[in-house]
Formats: structure tokens, sequence, C-alpha cells
């Protein structure tokens, strides 16, 4: 059954407005009560745009408004510093920077300098050549420098100072000279406080070095790999070496192994310098000591260290042939050091105490009393004599003057050498030598001549003193004049051809 209506489906036109007469107005607070000209009330409300709240579409809209204003912002920051840059870039590589930088490497090294193909950018300074010549009392004469390229600080661009750091060389170039007494060592006064120009370290993978007239240098290092630390933790600067051929006037041709020098003032200590020979990579020559550059009368001396090193590298090739082998230093308080004074004529002098290297030996060879001994002996190893053991002696050569001193070679139950032996300017041999042979071979010789050319025994050998003449490339002794007027003994018969027998037929090639 249906449900009753609540309400009449039909109304009457007095039950209408009846019903709008009585309905409620609302709230009158909402808008302004009216009274239409039927006299029926109403409320009039005052039109208003829909207002609704959206706090997510709020919040993307303030940051969106933001990142356009950081965009902007980034934007108009990368052109000015665009425009800051590239303005600095510019000023970097023009004629008054170019020109303030010379300044301010003249003001930090106390030279004039030379500046070619000049250019910078951002990260790098470059340069095609920097060239620097100091006075006459400086020790520094000049520096070439070939493909420059340094790590710059952005400060650089300032123009306050050029700092980095490192600077990259291609090709080094430094010459060394004996400094005038009188002169003065800088052009220009050195600045107070921090240097204009600061770098780290440099480095070339070329260094060349010379000391004394380029053209007759008293040294020369060539094709060696350099290091400069300006300033180490003690505030010195540092140089480091690796490789390189060494030429020293009148001394044999050596190799650098390593170098590690530092500056103290007017000072350099040499805290190591290790040489090798020509064609020997395994022995030593290593010196260390202070030099005094700007003390002409100072003589600076090194202390030497010789580890399985060729004799040859010290006394010279030809005298080398004589005396060859392996040798060590031996400690000697009054011995053991290269030295010289830092002039035109710095006298070169080394002494060392050496003796033969663990595993090694001296060979004697070239003199004719060797192969005398070998054919009077019949003993073949006489011609070629090597003696092993404590043999040793001292080395001291002066200039391009070589001596061998207080030699005491010698090979229990044959032979022994002592004495000494020089080698002047135009290889000329002097000297004397005290020749032991054993006395029981002695006795037994086939040629008795031998027996009354020698003395009495003594330590086991029978003895004769030797004068050394000639050149190093052919060796002359007196051997022959002793065998010569030596008597010849007449207590048995001598065997047949003996007595008679001359140098020349001693001496003759079986």
């Amino acid at each position: 059954m249906p449900p009753v209506p609540s309400e009449p489906e039909k109304y009457s036109i007095e039950e209408m407005m009846e019903r709008l007469q009585n309905s409620p107005i609302g709230n009158p607070e909402d808008g302004e009560l009216v009274i239409r000209p039927d006299g029926s009330q109403a409320i009039r409300v005052r039109k208003r745009k829909r207002r609704s709240s959206q706090p997510l579409k709020e919040s993307h809209q303030r940051t969106r408004r933001a990142r356009i204003v950081q965009v902007t912002a980034t934007m108009i920051l990368v052109f000015l510093a665009a425009i800051i840059i590239g303005g600095a870039i510019i000023y970097a590589n023009s004629k008054p920077f170019r020109e303030n930088l010379i300044r301010k490497t003249e003001q930090s090294s106390g030279a004039t300098v030379s500046l070619e193909q000049f250019r910078m950018n951002p990260k790098t300074a470059n340069a095609g050549s920097l060239s620097l010549k100091w006075p006459a009392g400086n020790v520094l004469e000049s520096l070439k420098l070939r493909g420059l390229a340094a790590e710059i600080f952005p400060s650089s661009f300032l123009g306050n100072a050029m700092t980095g750091e490192e600077i990259s060389i291609a090709e080094a170039s430094l010459a060394l000279q004996i400094p005038q007494p009188g002169e003065v060592s800088r052009n220009s006064p050195a600045p107070d406080g921090d240097l204009p120009i600061r770098f780290n370290r440099c480095r070339t993978p070329i260094f060349n070095l010379t000391i004394g007239n380029p053209k007759t240098p008293l040294l020369r290092l060539l094709k060696s790999e350099g290091s400069l630390k300006p300033e180490d933790t003690n505030g010195r600067a540092q140089i480091s070496l690796y490789k390189g051929d060494i030429a020293i006037a009148g001394w044999p041709k050596l190799r650098l192994d390593r170098a590690f020098i530092e500056f103290r003032g007017d000072e350099a200590d040499i805290i190591s310098l290790r040489v090798l020979h020509e064609s020997d990579k395994d022995g030593t020559f290593e010196l260390s000591g202070t030099v005094t550059p700007y003390q002409a009368a100072r003589i600076s001396s090194l202390d030497v260290r010789l580890e399985s090193f060729e004799l040859s590298g010290i006394i010279g090739p030809s005298l080398g042939k004589i005396f060859s082998g392996k040798i060590d230093s031996l400690p000697v308080a009054t011995s053991n050091f290269l030295s010289f004074r830092p002039s035109e004529n710095p006298s070169l002098t080394l002494d060392l105490a050496f003796r033969t290297s663990p595993n090694s030996q001296i060979e004697v060879q070239g003199f004719p009393f060797l192969v005398g001994l070998a054919q009077g002996l019949d003993d073949p190893w006489f011609e070629h004599p090597v003696f092993e053991g404590d043999a040793g002696g001292l080395i001291r050569r002066v200039g391009d003057g070589i001596t061998l001193r207080e030699l005491n070679l010698e090979s229990k139950g044959r032979m022994a050498l002592r004495g000494d032996i020089s080698m002047a300017l135009n290889q000329t041999l002097s000297g004397t030598l005290q020749l032991g042979v054993a006395e029981a071979m002695i006795n037994s010789a086939k040629i008795t001549r031998l027996n009354s050319m020698f003395g009495p025994a003594k330590e086991g050998f029978r003895w004769i003193t030797l004068k050394i003449s000639g050149r190093a490339a052919a060796p002359a002794d007196n051997f022959k004049e002793l065998y010569t007027s030596s008597a010849v003994p007449r207590k048995t018969p001598a065997p047949t051809g003996s007595e008679g027998s001359s140098f020349e037929d001693l001496t003759r090639p079986k």
C-alpha cells in the first residue's frame, strides 16, 4: 500500500501566498532584508566571486615563481661572471699585464727578464720562452726556459701576484758562474714580505747545467730531469736531479744517478749526489757536503764514498787499462774527500783510500816486466796478474794529474807489487814499483839469471825495484836493464841457452 503523501499535490493561490509569507526568511545578517511590492519579504544578497582555498596549488605557484627568480638570478650571475672572466682573460693577455708580470719576475729573481709568447686562460699561464740574466756578482749567470705551462690560482688574474701549484717546463738550461767580488748580485732589491711570483713546484724533463765559461765549462750536466721546490717546511729551497750525463774537465765521463741539494742562505748543502760509471750501473760514487760559492778563498770539501766502482772511472780510461777492477772506499780520517775553490782556478783535488771490492779483483797489465816474468817463470799468469783480498792503495787527483800511492797488491804464493805510479797531463808515466816474486818460484826458475836479479827473501818474496816510464798507451820499465846487467851464476852449469839468453830471447813469444 503506497504511503500517504505528507503534502497535497495541488495548492491554491491563497495557500501558496500564505506559505510564502510564513516561510523562514533566513538570517538577515547574510544579506539585506527587502519587501517586495506585493508585500512579501526577501533577503538581498550581494554578489560575490567564488573563492576556494587550494593550498597545494598555491604552494606550487610559489615554488615556480621562486625557481623563475633563481634561474633568472643565476643567469644574470653567470652572465656577469662571463663578462668578468672574459674581461680578466683579455686583460691578462694584454701588453700592460705582461709588462707588469715581467716586473714582478724581475723583483722576485733580481735578474733581467725576457718573456715571449705569453698567454693565459682560466686554468694555466703559458709562455713560449723565458730568459733570465743575472749580474756578475751572482753565482747564477743565466737561465733559459722553453715551453712553460703554469697551473695558476684565480687570484693571479687580479694582478697583485702570480701564484699557483706547479710550473711545467719543456726544457731548462742553467748556467752558473764564478761570482766576481765587489759586483752586485741583483739588478733590483729583493721585495719585503712574500715574493710576487710564488709556485709550490717547478719541474722539467730536460735540465742542462754548466759551471764556468760556457765554451769550456768546468762541469757540464746534460739531459737530466729536474725538480725545484722553492720552499720546504724549513723555508729552504730544494733541487732534485735524476739521471743525466756528467762531463768534468780532465775527468772520465760519468753519469748522474740522482742528486738532492738544499740551499741555506749563500751556501748549498749537497745532501746526496750519486754518480755512476759511464758503462756500469752497479757501482756508485757518492758525494755529500757543503759548498760556499761566494767565498772564493774558502775551500769547499765534499765527503766521498765509493762502492763497487770501476777504477777507470776515477783514474781515467788510459791508466785504467793498466790497473783495472772494482774498488770500495776505505774509512780513513785523512782521506776520502773532494775539495776545490769556487774560483776560476778551482784546483779540483780528490784524495781517496781504496781496496778491492768483495767478489772483485784488480788486474795489472801492459808492463814489459810482466811479459818477462811470464816467459822467465814459464807461467802465463804473470802476464795478466790479478790481486784480490786486501789489495788497495791511495788515489790522488789534482787537476789532470793522477797518482796511485802506497799501492799494496799481493797474490799469495806468486807476486806482490808495492809503490807509487803517476800519470801527467800528457799521459807520461813515472814512479817506482817494488816487485816481489815468490821465493820458491825464483829458486826453481829455468832462467838462472832471474835468481841473481832479485834480492834476498823478505816476507816470502824476492824483491827488485823497477822504475816506471813511458806513456799510458805504452808503459815502460827498467826490467830489461836489470836483467842484462845481472851476473850469471857460476856455481852450477846453467841449462843450455839459459846463461846467454838475451832479454829479447826471454820475452820472445813461444
